[in-house]
């Protein structure tokens, strides 16, 4: 390498390093935090895959749960319902064991006595919920999925602002110090 070369070369290096000096340690810590918070972001994307997954695996394992333990049937109403608001009304069903069972059910719309009207009984023949349905699986694990990213991105989101508080307040202060003595001699009151 010429004696030029070396020299150009040399020049440039140390205008690097003193450029690198010159940047402050808040810059430098911001720089920091914002590496390790964007690498959280994309970590807390694989948590909500993780955890959208299992949402979803729980709901489906507990809609066939639901469907094997319960049965529709058909329940006869002894009551009439207006059917201008939900209300119950008593009906009489018979059960998978073949026993004639008679309780209250949910009517959300107008009927007479002696209508029929869908229900769901487990198998005992007990008034039960409708089992989840296996589509709701899916709604399940979107839900947990996107709840835990918008939370994590809204934690992270906070730390940032955070550290940007803090840094933008250290950097105001060191800008005041150093006015403090660079503004007499720039305004031209140095005696």
């Amino acid at each position: 390498m010429a004696v030029g070369g070396w020299q150009r070369w040399r020049s440039h290096r140390q205008a690097l390093r003193a450029r690198s000096l010159r940047a402050r340690g808040t810059d430098r810590f911001e720089d920091f935090v914002a590496w390790v918070l964007t690498t959280c972001a994309a970590g807390v994307v694989l948590l909500a895959l993780a955890v959208g997954q299992l949402g979803a695996e729980h709901t489906s394992d507990r809609a066939r749960a639901e469907a094997a333990a319960r049965t529709a049937a058909r329940a006869e109403l002894l009551e009439g319902a207006d059917g201008t608001r939900t209300r119950t009304a008593l009906a009489r069903w018979t059960g998978p064991d073949g026993r004639l069972t008679q309780g209250r059910v949910i009517i959300t719309s107008q009927h007479s006595v002696g209508d029929t009207i869908s229900i769901w009984v487990d198998r005992t023949g007990r008034l039960v919920p409708a089992p989840t349905k296996p589509s709701a699986a899916t709604a399940v694990g979107w839900t947990w999925g996107v709840a835990v990213t918008l939370g994590g991105w809204a934690v992270l989101g906070l730390l940032w602002s955070a550290v940007r508080a803090a840094t933008s307040r250290r950097n105001a202060a060191a800008w005041a110090r150093e006015w403090a003595v660079v503004e007499p001699d720039w305004s031209g009151r140095v005696p």
